[in-house]
């Protein structure tokens, strides 16, 4: 026992070895000595508290290395006869100025609020669990195995109750402590006073609550944040209570009971269901409400839940209604005025300075008790203090903090009474109708968009229909020169249908006024509509199998990897032609060289926006059989008009996108005889030059799931690209063909190379240059000549380079490279450049390896490289 207390007197000596050293002794010595924890425990306590009264930060940090970081915290933690006192001392910590110390307690917090959770009671097993255990009890034992457990009970029960009453002490203790103290000192405190004193069964003391309520207005911008998540956690826990029934077993099996749910009976066999069903959504009056967006999306059940328009307010019973009136008891006009003036001010941090769902989330569980007739503030009282927060409007945080108001408003009325919901809809909407028209600005524009979703998401469209009616009614004005207050309302248009999803039934008339006004001659409208088109259209998808039985038989019957999802409808497909048929027509019409913007330009960019955010999101193969008749050739003349930088770089990017969309089995081969007939056949050489780059990627991407026949018709459009009377194409047909062939399988590579070889070998043999030129400009076979010279080197060098590095080289490349040195290093001009460039990337990636690569070679093969470069290397 002196060895045992010795060791916890030196773990908090004023001398780092030495407490080191002991502590680590300690802690061995006290998992091997039986009830040495609860012996030693009591010594360090003593010592902690009169370290911290007497500022001694070595012995501070000792004890707290001791007591908080070793075995002996879990042991204080089950053991509340010395957890009281570690709490109150950790928390004066907080006043100590020594860095160290504070580090120690930061890392050390969440332990200790760890303490002050609520005990386990309550495990609920299945039957069969519990009966297999009885099996293997002695019927004679039966009676007094009983006693002994309602004995173990017993003691259990009593021993959680007065550790319970101890939290319930201690927290009221730390509420006095948290009302006088300073700041940084309270921050910590209430923490800890959140975990110990929120429980299911009683929630919270009358303290506590008026602690919670009063300091959601405090001063202090970090306390009010605090005390403002402890106010949302207090509402959520009687909120909760009440949805589970008041029972803690229901709580734990998550059985909620909600005065509004019901089940409403599917009729999947009717084939008019699924549309009837959407039809719905596009009226404003509703039997039920559906906020879920799954029933039905993929497969139909034979029920759905859904939801009563005016269904019975939740049942509190005494404690829930108790703590509803003590936090309605402080929600004066005057506590909502404080809050509000807190939430116009401007963030200390930029990051800060967006919607915040904290403070919506409590003023929706606030306004709650206000139209409940618990609070002395009225819907009056609020009415005049959000108008006097929103003010002229001219200042971003007015806008964010009526956006977060009226969302809280927006969010609490679902659950209020018919005439309540009226009242609160025919107040907030003209004021958000007012600010949608004319107050958005670039500065306030995403406090609305998130206003927006927090009132539409995951929930019915009928239950905003008058926002989102009106939003849906909104139609493009040509004669508008306000670019910003346009793009703005598509952007919230879109934020809509989006947060909708496939409820939203109101597109039609959106589709057909876009559609009209492709041309748009302001960019961030364009840039709006593209996004809105394409979540349109996104959203519009669903498959509504009748049962999970067909959905599977329609999957077996499709094909082994099931039914080709995404498949474009016949309206869509009439859509997307007419669209590009148009800009094609407006190609004709536009003059060539023209500078100034045209349908063409303009429409042309709308739609890119538009295939863009399509082809970035999963339905992206819905467009795949656009590929190679309707989009490519469209965005290879986009890509000519050398008058709108952005109209290229918008069609270059697109056209990027095409070869990695997944193409399912036979889908490719269209696309890849476009591409083929594009790199043989187009006027234009940059369309040439732009094709092999969607070559490269397509052979990459299919290399495994392309036929043979694909390959080599691939293979021999580039092989014959080498021979284009443009040098940028032959350049770049020589690097996709070493590409294609460093990548293809071994057997693919073998035969192709050794083709290849053959092939370029021979041509540069039968086409030698003459041995005297004629001078005087050449004549068009010498150009010929000179073109087939090239091609031959261009492609014996892209076998070359299609292994840079192995070594040793194949047996092949030493034939290659001799042959190029003998009979094309001498060439004039480009031939001879392309041979010495092939060469000299030869040397620099052998370096390090020709010890083991010279090997390879033949003699007289070094001798004819040798020399062709400006040094001897190869010999």
């Amino acid at each position: 026992m002196l060895l045992l207390l010795d060791l916890a007197e030196s773990s908090i000596s004023l001398y780092t070895e030495i407490r080191r050293t002991a502590q680590t002794a300690n802690e061995s010595a006290v998992k091997c000595v039986l009830g040495a924890r609860p012996l030693v425990i009591p010594s360090l306590l003593d010592a902690f508290v009169k370290a911290v009264a007497e500022s001694d930060y070595p012995r501070i940090k000792g004890a707290m290395f001791a007591l908080l970081f070793g075995s002996l915290g879990k042991t204080i933690s089950r053991d509340w006869r010395f957890t009281p006192t570690l709490i109150k001392a950790f928390i004066e910590v907080t006043g100590a100025d020594k860095p160290s110390v504070q580090k120690l307690a930061t890392n050390a917090t969440f332990q200790i609020m760890d303490m002050g959770k609520a005990s386990e009671r309550m495990v609920i097993l299945p039957n069969e669990v519990v009966e297999a255990i009885a099996y293997a009890i002695d019927s004679s034992e039966g009676d007094r195995v009983q006693m002994k457990v309602t004995k173990r009970r017993d003691f259990i029960k009593k021993k959680r109750a007065r550790i319970e009453g101890k939290k319930a002490e201690l927290s009221k203790e730390l509420v006095v402590i948290a009302n006088t103290e300073h700041w940084k000192k309270v921050q910590r405190t209430a923490a800890i006073i959140m975990n110990l004193g929120l429980r299911y069964d009683t929630i919270a003391s009358d303290e506590m609550i008026d602690l919670i309520a009063k300091g959601s207005i405090d001063q202090h911008p970090s306390l009010r944040g605090l005390y403002a998540g402890a106010l949302i956690g207090l509402y959520s826990v009687y909120q909760t209570r009440a949805i589970t029934g008041h029972n803690y077993e229901k709580y734990l099996l998550g059985e909620e009971e909600l005065p509004d749910k019901i089940s409403v009976t599917t009729k999947p066999e009717d084939p008019n269901w699924t549309q009837e069903y959407l039809v719905s959504f596009a009226q404003p009056e509703a039997k039920y409400y559906v906020d879920f967006d799954y029933p039905g999306w993929l497969v139909w059940d034979k029920s759905m839940t859904a939801f009563k328009p005016n269904a019975p307010q939740l049942a509190y019973d005494e404690v829930e209604t108790g703590v509803r009136t003590k936090i309605a008891k402080h929600l004066t006009r005057s506590w909502f005025s404080n809050y509000f003036a807190f939430m116009k001010q401007e963030p200390r941090d930029n990051s800060a300075d967006r919607f915040r769902m904290s403070s919506a989330m409590v003023l929706t569980h606030s306004f709650d008790l206000v139209f409940c007739g618990l609070t002395e503030a009225t819907f009056e009282d609020i009415k005049d203090l959000t108008q006097s927060v929103y003010g002229d409007g001219s200042d971003k945080h007015q806008h964010r903090a009526t956006a977060e108001i009226l969302a809280a408003l927006l969010s609490c009325a679902p659950d209020l009474k018919a005439e309540l919901r009226e009242e609160i809809w025919e107040y907030v909407f003209p004021i958000v109708r007012g600010i949608f028209n004319d107050g958005l600005t670039p500065e306030n524009a995403g406090y609305w968009t998130t206003f927006l979703h927090v009132v539409v998401q995951s929930k019915d469209p009928r239950r905003s229909w008058p926002l989102v009616d009106w939003l849906a009614s909104f139609r493009l004005d040509m004669d508008s020169n306000a670019a910003f207050k346009e793009s703005s309302k598509v952007h919230l248009l879109t934020q809509c249908i989006s947060d909708a999803g496939w409820h939203f039934r109101l597109e039609k008339p959106i589709l057909e006024d876009f559609m009209k006004h492709l041309d748009h001659p302001y960019k961030g409208v364009r840039e709006a509509m593209g996004q809105t088109i394409a979540t349109i259209h996104r959203t519009r998808y669903h498959e509504s199998y009748k049962d999970v039985a067909t959905l599977i038989k329609a999957q077996k019957d499709a094909s082994s990897i099931g039914v080709r999802p995404y498949q474009p409808t016949e309206e869509f497909s009439k859509m997307i032609t007419e669209v590009f048929d148009r800009l094609e027509v407006w190609r004709q019409e536009r003059p060539a060289g023209q500078q100034t913007p045209s349908s063409y330009t303009s429409g042309g960019k709308t739609v890119l926006l538009w295939l863009d955010a399509t082809l970035s999101s999963y339905e992206c193969t819905s467009l795949v059989k656009f590929f190679p008749n309707v989009f490519m050739e469209q965005l290879l003349h986009m890509m000519d008009i050398k008058e709108d930088p952005e109209l290229q770089s918008l069609a270059y990017h697109v056209f990027r996108h095409l070869p990695n969309i997944p193409h399912r089995e036979g889908e490719d081969s269209e696309f890849i005889a476009a591409l083929i007939r594009i790199g043989r056949s187009a006027i234009s050489w940059h369309q040439r030059l732009r094709i092999l780059i969607n070559i490269q990627v397509i052979y990459f991407r299919r290399l495994f799931l392309m036929g043979e026949e694909q390959q080599q018709s691939m293979f021999d459009c580039v092989s014959a690209m080498l021979s284009d009377v443009q040098l940028e194409v032959r350049m770049g047909a020589a690097t996709t063909l070493s590409g294609m062939i460093r990548c293809s399988p071994i057997a693919l590579r073998d035969r192709q190379v050794s083709t290849l070889k053959e092939r370029f070998s021979k041509q540069l043999a039968k086409n030698p240059l003459p041995k005297r030129r004629n001078p005087g400009t050449p004549t068009l076979e010498q150009g010929k000549l000179v073109l087939t010279r090239h091609a031959a080197v261009l492609g014996l060098g892209s076998l070359i380079q299609a292994f840079p590095y192995q070594s040793p080289p194949p047996t092949w490349l030493p034939d290659v490279l001799a042959t190029l040195a003998r009979k094309a290093a001498a060439d004039p001009g480009m031939v001879g450049k392309s041979v010495k460039t092939v060469l000299a990337d030869f040397k620099k990636t052998r370096q390090d390896t020709w010890h083991v690569d010279v090997k390879a070679f033949k003699q007289e093969q070094l001798e004819d490289l040798e020399g062709v470069l400006w040094k001897s290397y190869f010999a």
